[in-house]
């Protein structure tokens, strides 16, 4: 029994953007960015979201994301309210699903498909069957000297945005899911719910702009989670009986289509030889290696190029199971990928005539705005970036080099607060001069009671000796606490019990001093605040107020910087708010 209850949660996004961003979960790490091949990521409030027009839907983004705030459409509850109605309904089972279930009998896949509701379950490789014979028929009569495959819509969406001048060397033919799914249609499927099951997300993007052939994408992790939600376990499956006519059709020649080659070897299969050099190439690196040689580039004949956008091919997919390696996928693809042909439980498909034209896949192209070297170096200018020393091109901001963040801060998708080292270098300018300025003396060291940093007050309060010692050293970085003061003692103390804030008053030698000691990260930075409690208290009063409204007004920021560089490098931004909440006696 299906737990219904359950689909709600897969109705949150609807039919809206494949890839969105939850922006409570957004860390501001900036790796959507790093990771994204075109850069279609917009930053504004400090949360990255995916540019709908300028995604290519390769699902990068969404596997790097650490904090889970990339996620992608759910459409799991279609399936679930479709099964309480009892609509009929054929799983299209994309070929990689032999090698994302290494571990899961044919028959007890087949089931579990049964066990969700799906009165059906077809191989999208008799899709790939017909779409290998079409491009094979349209190399022989094309006139151009490079065809591009269009399997794989990530690859397609990537020419169509980003270079439309190669949108020529397209084959004009449909992708494997929607040249199964007009199959279907043609062979009288023609009330079923058609829901592919596979490993890629722009095959949720490719259904939208075919609405009307496909009625739902899951990818095998979203079918993962609906199995778990209700209850339908691989291991209790032999109870099931599957009934007749459940598998529909089975493919010839088209499962290794998920390996990289896979096109090729199928149309060289039983077809016309084409007299052509066939190529393969894998992974958007050199998908767009390739796309950028496309111009200059003047093959001596015919050449046939078969790109995917995942490394080694959808095996890779960004939706797939991570448990197994590529080499134990592909092996397991290669040795069973004619398992429902040799499973016997096919019904045969009669031969049907199937349009596999592909002028519903309109996407626009990006026009891209061109930016003066003038433009650019103001906008440098404006980040700190003076000269070429400044930009260090640390790929902090998720971009290659500074050029290409000022270049995208132009482009109205990324925020000055994105530069890391200058964010760095301004707060710990504001940091050094308030605590330069501060009334107190102030020291802060490690574990070890060796001075991280020290003010010119601290040092005054020292003495002549103190003084020499830091002109001597250049500073007292570094300086052994316990040399250079006589209360080094309830350093020791405070790391040895771990206290958060410590207060002693030290009276010797003449001295009324008041010693506020901090941990800022316990048993590790301490921070030493010496009062001289001989001067006036309301002088002490009025700057307090003064430093805390100083910190009021740049407190985001501060917050910011504090969680983009960590607690050891925002130290002196925290060891001044501690100064304000010091008791004032």
């Amino acid at each position: 029994m299906l737990k219904f209850a359950n689909r709600y949660k897969y109705l949150i996004m609807g039919k809206g953007l494949v890839i969105y961003t939850e922006k409570i979960n957004c860390q501001d790490c900036y790796k959507c960015i790093k990771v994204c091949p075109v850069k279609s990521i917009k930053v504004s409030d400090f949360s990255a979201s995916v540019i709908k027009n300028d995604c290519v839907y390769c699902g990068k983004c969404v596997n790097a994301c650490p904090s889970g705030a990339k996620r992608y459409r759910q459409e799991g509850g279609d399936i679930l309210d479709w099964a309480e109605q009892g609509l009929p309904m054929i799983a299209c089972l994309a070929p990689s699903f032999i090698s994302d279930f290494n571990d899961v009998e044919f028959s007890a896949l087949l089931k579990s498909l049964y066990c969700l509701g799906f009165t059906g379950v077809s191989e999208t490789a008799l899709g790939a069957d017909l779409v290998a014979r079409k491009t094979n028929e349209y190399l022989l009569s094309s006139g151009t000297d490079k065809v591009i495959a269009t399997c794989c819509p990530t690859v397609v969406n990537y020419i169509k945005v980003y270079k439309p001048e190669y949108e020529k060397y397209l084959a004009p033919i449909v992708s494997p899911m929607i040249a199964h799914a007009r199959l279907l249609r043609g062979c009288g499927y023609v009330a079923e719910k058609l829901v592919f099951i596979g490993p890629c997300l722009s095959k949720k993007q490719e259904s939208d702009l075919y609405e009307d052939e496909i009625d739902a994408v899951i990818t095998f992790n979203e079918f993962r989670n609906l199995l778990d939600d209700q209850g339908v376990y691989f291991s209790d499956m032999e109870k099931v009986t599957l009934p007749e006519g459940f598998v529909i059709g089975a493919s010839d020649r088209a499962g290794l289509f998920p390996v990289d080659s896979g096109m090729i070897s199928t149309m060289c299969k039983d077809v016309e030889p084409v007299d052509a050099n066939y190529m393969c190439f894998s992974g958007m690196n050199q998908v767009m290696e390739v796309c950028s040689e496309m111009s200059s580039w003047k093959p001596s004949k015919r050449v046939f190029i078969e790109l995917m956008a995942c490394d080694g091919g959808c095996v890779k997919g960004p939706a797939t199971s991570k448990e197994q390696g590529i080499a134990a996928k592909r092996n397991k693809l290669l040795t069973e990928y004619d398992i429902f042909k040799r499973s016997g439980l096919a019904l045969p498909l009669p031969s049907v005539d199937v349009d596999l034209s592909n002028e519903k896949y309109k996407i626009p192209y990006k026009i891209n705005c061109t930016y003066s070297e003038q433009e650019i170096q103001q906008m440098l200018h404006s980040m700190g970036k003076l000269t070429k020393a400044d930009e260090l091109n640390c790929s902090g901001c998720g971009y290659d080099n500074c050029r290409a963040y000022a270049i995208a801060m132009l482009d109205g998708k990324a925020e000055r607060e994105m530069c890391i080292s200058q964010m760095r270098k301004e707060a710990q300018n504001k940091a050094s001069i308030l605590l330069r300025k501060m009334p107190y003396g102030v020291v802060l060291t490690d574990e070890n009671l060796k001075v991280v940093d020290a003010n010119e007050k601290f040092i005054s309060m020292g003495g002549e000796e103190l003084a020499m010692i830091t002109e001597a050293l250049g500073g007292l970085a570094g300086a052994d606490l316990r040399k250079i003061v006589p209360y080094h003692g309830y350093f020791s103390a405070v790391i040895a019990n771990g206290a958060q804030t410590s207060e002693f008053d030290i009276r010797e030698e003449g001295a009324n001093l008041r010693l506020s000691i901090i941990s800022i990260q316990p048993n590790k930075l301490l921070c030493g605040i010496v009062q001289n409690m001989d001067d006036s208290a309301l002088m002490k009063e009025i700057i307090s107020e003064k430093i805390e409204e100083v910190i009021r007004q740049n407190a985001e920021s501060v917050q910011r910087i504090a969680y983009i560089l960590g607690e050891s490098a925002s130290f002196t931004e925290s060891v001044l708010k501690s100064v304000i909440n010091t008791p004032k006696k």
